[in-house]
């Protein structure tokens, strides 16, 4: 029976990071619960951390939380003082708000707030008791040989990105996923392909409603830090399911798993996520992501899995920009906080808006509803004929909310065919970039489709 003690802020944060995979819709109980169990850790691999815990079996002072729906599974390591081996379950939700609201104590000497430990305790009546000092909770739960059984893919076909990279990517596209659970099942989930140009290699995510599309782009660099050169020696044509093949013809992973990858928050610049792919399942695993010492949550090391989303992507580059569009320059602020201002009085269910384009002017307003009208103005660079647009003033927002380059690309043709949006980079020393993700690559590419509405 499983009796093991842990510090609270290392268990806090790693279930906050596991509870993503668990199922909401209690479509089986037991996948609303956590599985924890002992394991053994790897003394050659596992970083000295000794000061973690207060003693024990140094060859098996580990945690591993896993959670599932049966379509992703979330898996975390914890360092913790094992006095007895086993596993159990449970409930999420109950464990994370019973551990919060344990106190931490203050260490007098450096006025810091310090670790408290923990125990929990499987009982023989099938209880499980939660404690420190005088506070105590006893649990009933689901027994862990009723938990399914997790996915568990490991693949030495894997290449390494940077993690925040990768993050930076994501956020630019993930609002754009079709959230209607009738749609095409491809819409559910983000699309990845590697492309290869003037024999470098980059990372392309796509991701579509159908009525807008967001892609961004960014280069994997050929070093000894990303194997991606590795890939290409290793592919061949016989092997359709190396990962370089996989990538190349490109893949579609769901919405859930990369929502719960990006709530990750690492302030270690220099955090290389592994990516591999094995039959239809991806795994991430964070290599040193959360396992650092300077990080509070002291984590052996994280992985993301799941199953890969069947069906071939829409043509989605038939809609990518053409020559011959019209085109207009306009401050990102400015756009964003236009559009926010005439947005109160836009319809709630279409959030219809009109942008009428001037030499030089833009016009933002709503389409008159029974509310009233709003309308504002402001000046851009724009020498075309005048044009009005209908368009949902959401997703535009949505889009542009997320460019943080000082001015944007407006680009149209007629008010029937799409509006196309990109970041004007020329800004090198865009420091608000520079800081949100960290890069050093102004050659990223981010472009926002959005089809018109009628009128």
């Amino acid at each position: 029976m499983l009796n093991f003690k842990i510090k609270k802020n290392i268990f806090l944060k790693s279930i906050l990071i596991v509870q993503g995979a668990t199922e909401k819709k209690i479509s089986l109980p037991v996948l609303s619960n956590l599985l924890i169990e002992s394991v053994a850790a790897d003394e050659k691999i596992l970083p000295d951390i000794n000061n973690n815990v207060t003693s024990g079996n140094k060859n098996n002072r580990l945690i591993k939380i896993s959670a599932t729906d049966l379509e992703i599974t979330i898996k975390d390591f914890c360092s913790a003082e094992i006095i007895s081996e086993g596993k159990i379950t449970l409930n999420a939700k109950t464990l994370y708000n019973i551990i919060k609201e344990f106190p931490d104590e203050k260490n007098n000497k450096n006025n810091k707030n310090e670790d408290i430990n923990i125990e929990i305790k499987e009982t023989e009546a099938g209880l499980i008791i939660i404690s420190y000092k005088k506070i105590v909770f006893k649990l009933t739960t689901i027994p862990a040989m009723d938990y399914p059984t997790l996915l568990d893919v490991i693949s030495d076909d894997n290449f390494n990105v940077n993690f925040k990279f990768l993050k930076f990517i994501i956020n630019k596209v993930i609002f754009a996923v079709s959230l209607i659970e009738d749609t095409k099942k491809s819409l559910s989930g983000i699309y990845f392909v590697l492309l290869e140009k003037e024999e470098k290699n980059y990372l392309r995510v796509v991701a579509t409603d159908g009525h807008r599309l967001s892609l961004a782009q960014i280069p994997l660099f050929n070093n000894t830090d990303n194997k991606i050169d590795e890939i290409n020696r290793k592919s061949s044509a016989d092997n359709s399911d190396s990962i370089y093949n996989k990538l190349k013809e490109g893949i579609i992973i769901p919405k859930k798993i990369l929502s719960e990858l990006i709530k990750i928050n690492l302030d270690d610049k220099d955090v290389f996520i592994n990516i591999s792919i094995n039959l239809n399942n991806i795994i991430f695993k964070l290599n040193d992501g959360i396992n650092n010492k300077n990080n509070i949550n002291f984590i052996y090391g994280t992985t993301f899995i799941s199953r890969l989303i069947d069906g071939k992507y829409p043509n989605y580059e038939a809609i990518l920009p053409k020559d011959n569009y019209k085109t207009a320059i306009i401050k990102t602020v400015e756009l964003i906080n236009s559009i926010k201002r005439v947005y109160v009085l836009a319809e709630e269910k279409t959030h219809s808006i009109e942008l009428s384009f001037f030499q030089n002017l833009l016009i933002v307003k709503t389409i008159q509803t029974n509310q009233g009208e709003a309308v504002d103005e402001i000046e851009i660079e724009y020498k075309g004929e005048p044009i009005n647009i209908k368009l949902n003033s959401k997703y535009i927002l949505d889009f542009i909310s997320n460019i943080y380059d000082e001015k944007i690309i407006l680009k149209f043709n007629t008010i029937s065919t799409p509006l196309v949006i990109e970041p004007m980079i020329e800004n090198k020393e865009n420091d608000k970039l520079k800081n949100q993700a960290d890069l050093n690559i102004f050659n990223y590419k981010l472009t926002g489709v959005f089809m018109p509405m009628r009128y």
